[in-house]
């Protein structure tokens, strides 16, 4: 009897046991067939969507109406120009340039005269720098130096090379100003060819 029990206990806890198993498995289906569907319905969605969604406006600025072919007709008020010849208008802008701006050979020039002022800004700029430690280190000894009061050469020394940086420093703010004003007209030209 007690095999009898024994054996009756397994047999109800294999029934359990794959009555459970196949539960977890027809979930386990449920839940992977409904995952398919939904990466499907997802996919229908975000397809639907991409098709729905406008298209973004072409804007047009000086560098987009440049590359397209032909004329540009241009609807507005007239400007204060518009009573002049057409070949003037188009032709000529106030300088007396060519609308079109300066030509690539003009450009090139003004490139490297660009160029060139800022290389020797540069060598100015490490010129100063140099000078300007010199200065220090050589205004220390004089200063070390227990009778600089009454070392004349060594305070016109100083007075000179304290000269020299005060004319490297004034070089160098009018080659800025020059290069601004370079960078300016360059602008400029750059702005009135488109």
């Amino acid at each position: 009897m007690r095999f009898g029990r024994l054996g009756f206990a397994v047999l109800l806890i294999s029934f359990g046991a794959t009555a459970v198993i196949a539960q977890e498995t027809a979930q386990d289906q449920n839940a992977a067939g409904s995952q398919q569907e939904s990466l499907a319905d997802a996919a229908r969605k975000a397809q639907g969507q991409k098709k729905g969604s406008p298209i973004a406006p072409k804007v047009w600025d000086n560098d987009s109406i440049s590359s397209v072919p032909g004329n540009v007709s241009v609807v507005g008020q007239e400007s204060a120009g518009a009573g002049a010849a057409p070949n003037e208008q188009s032709g000529q802008q106030a300088g007396g340039q060519n609308a079109s701006g300066p030509t690539p050979e003009q450009k090139a020039a003004m490139q490297s005269e660009l160029a060139d002022a800022k290389a020797k800004l540069d060598s100015l700029r490490g010129d100063l720098d140099i000078a300007q430690r010199k200065y220090a280190l050589d205004e220390q000894t004089y200063i070390s130096n227990p009778n600089h009061a009454m070392d004349k050469s060594g305070a016109a020394a100083l007075q000179s090379e304290k000269d020299d940086i005060a004319a490297k420093q004034q070089e160098i703010a009018d080659l800025q100003k020059k290069i601004e004003d370079m960078q300016a007209q360059a602008a400029a030209s750059d702005n009135g060819a488109k």
